[in-house]
Order: C-alpha cells, then sequence, then structure tokens
C-alpha cells in the first residue's frame, strides 16, 4: 500500500509539471512565445499624442499574438532615471518574455540592457537606437532621425526668404533622437544661408516652446520654427499666432493634431513617422523571435513629409 501511494504521488506531480508546462528555462509557453504571456513596453512618457499611437500600435500587436501588454512611462521625456528604474523593475520581477524600449537617453540605458541579457529577456528597441557600437538587443525599429531633420529643412528653405532667420528646437537635453533631427535640420540652413537665431531645448513640452517662442520674438522677428517633434511645433505655432506673426513652422512625428493643423493652414509640415507601426514591429519581433524565426537587426521605417500639399492621403 505504501509503494502504491508513493507512485500514485509521483503521478499526480509529472502530471502538474505537464498541466503547467514547467522547464528549467522557464515554463513551456514562454520558450514558444505562445498563450496569454507579458511583454513590457517601456516609453519616454505615456502622455503625448506620438507615444499613445506607439501604444495603439503595440496593442494591436499584443491582441492578435495573445499577449498581455503592461504599459510604462515616466510623465516626461526627461525624467531619464525614473524611466530606468521601471526597466530595472520589469527584469527584477522576471515576468515578461520580452521588452519594447524606446530609451530617452541611450548611454544611460546601456547598463539595464546589460541586465535584460542577463536575464535572457528579448528587448526591442524603438524609434531611438542604442550608442553606436552597442548591439545586445533584438533588434531597432526605427527612422533614420540625422535624414527626419534634412528632409524638414529641405522643404522649409524651399518657401523661406534668402537670408530668412530660424529657430530651431531640440527636445530634452541628452535625447539623442531629437538631437540628431536638430542637427540635420541645422547643416541643411547652414548650407542654404538661412540664419539661426538660436537652437535650444523646449524638453517635448508645448508650454515650455510656446514660452521660448515668446521670448524669441521679443527679439525681433523670426521667418520659420524647425521643431524636433509636433508637440513643440504646436506650442511655437501658438505663440506666433498670439502674438500675430507668421512664420514657417515645421514638426516630426505626424501626430493626427498636427496633421489637421497642416490641413488648415497653421503648421507649415511635419515629417511623418510609422508611430504605430513602431508599436507593432516591436511586439511582433518579439513573438517572431519566440518562434524561432530570425528577425533582422534594423527594421526601417518611412517617413514621408507631409504639407498642404499632400495631406490628405494622410488625413
Amino acid at each position: 500500500m505504501k509503494r502504491k501511494s508513493s507512485i500514485i504521488a509521483v503521478c499526480v506531480l509529472l502530471a502538474l509539471v505537464t498541466v503547467n508546462g514547467v522547464f528549467a528555462g522557464g515554463t513551456k509557453d514562454a520558450a514558444a512565445g505562445g498563450g496569454t504571456k507579458k511583454i513590457a513596453i517601456v516609453l519616454k512618457t505615456l502622455s503625448s499624442p506620438y507615444w499613445q499611437t506607439v501604444l495603439k500600435g503595440a496593442r494591436e500587436a499584443a491582441a492578435k499574438y495573445g499577449y498581455e501588454l503592461v504599459e510604462f512611462g515616466p510623465p516626461t521625456e526627461d525624467a531619464v532615471t525614473d524611466q530606468i528604474n521601471m526597466m530595472e523593475d520589469i527584469i527584477s520581477k522576471g515576468d515578461v518574455v520580452g521588452i519594447v524600449f524606446s530609451p530617452s537617453q541611450p548611454p544611460a540605458a546601456v547598463n539595464v540592457m546589460n541586465r535584460a541579457k542577463t536575464a535572457k529577456i528579448p528587448v526591442a528597441v524603438i524609434d531611438t537606437p542604442m550608442p553606436s557600437g552597442y548591439a545586445d538587443y533584438l533588434t531597432y525599429i526605427g527612422s533614420n532621425n540625422y535624414q527626419i531633420g534634412v528632409l524638414g529643412a529641405q522643404a522649409m528653405v524651399k518657401v523661406l526668404p534668402q537670408g530668412g532667420k530660424v529657430t530651431i528646437l531640440e527636445g530634452a537635453p541628452g535625447n539623442v533622437a531629437m538631437t540628431d533631427r536638430a542637427d540635420g535640420a541645422e547643416k541643411v540652413f547652414k548650407d542654404a544661408g538661412i540664419v539661426i537665431e538660436s537652437r535650444q531645448p523646449a524638453n517635448s513640452d508645448r508650454e515650455r516652446a510656446f514660452s521660448i517662442i515668446q521670448n524669441v520674438l521679443q527679439k525681433g522677428n523670426i521667418d520659420g520654427v524647425f521643431s524636433a517633434n509636433d508637440d513643440q511645433a504646436e506650442g511655437a505655432y501658438r505663440a506666433l499666432t498670439q502674438n500675430s506673426k507668421k512664420a514657417v513652422v515645421m514638426g516630426v512625428d505626424g501626430n493626427q493634431s498636427a496633421k489637421e493643423s497642416v490641413r488648415d493652414g497653421g503648421l507649415f509640415g511635419t515629417v511623418a513617422q510609422d508611430a504605430a507601426g513602431m508599436g507593432f514591429l516591436g511586439v511582433e519581433s518579439i513573438y517572431k523571435h519566440l518562434q524561432g524565426q530570425s528577425i533582422d537587426k534594423k527594421i526601417d521605417a518611412p517617413t514621408p513629409v507631409i504639407t498642404k500639399d499632400n495631406v490628405a492621403q494622410y488625413l
């Protein structure tokens, strides 16, 4: 009887192991990327239309592939330490099969990315690349941010007066994507003989951009504003309007409100990014990786320049 009881106990234990799919390297479902498992997405913030569009795409992919998406982002894009702490917490808990991550300051994210690698959690980096030479991630999905600045400034130069003055609005200091956009625009303006009145960080904040342009206008008129994102561009345009000034204002991201402003004769244009596509591909790349499929190290996102001439097709 005692031998029979032991055999039954072993059989029950084996059945439980089979049902739960437990293996030394994690659950069976996690290893295969199947079942309702968690993927974390950690963005620069959750408070802007652009990042909400990224989330929309990620949610669609999570629903398609059967994942629970857990969403993280600090209140502002310059809250770098908060974002890193969020990544640390996710990795420590160890209950996700992958992370979609847009680093606010890539150099500051190297250590936490190394922790994710040690924990064997694949990370799909989106929107902003890690520093040159660092490759311990699954894939990077994004645009050439320097080229975005070039494209936006080139469109502006066509309508700016010869020797006109422009202000360049960066994002938060250390935000590499925004800095690259501003660098690309600055190069085009200088080559075209456009005077750069100033180049200032607006921290991806409308009110900050509004205040900067208010102060700029007190020194004299400007002919244009290149903003490294749409939120800042809309804040700059509001400052111009309230001072009864007209200038060519170019944003970046292709947010819905920016496109509507372009249509209505407000902003001159916006260099669009496929924000929803980046979110979708981030989740999808993790799914495919867990299924054993090969993933390209770099996946490009398209960046059309939207002006009044073509805005209808993007609305």
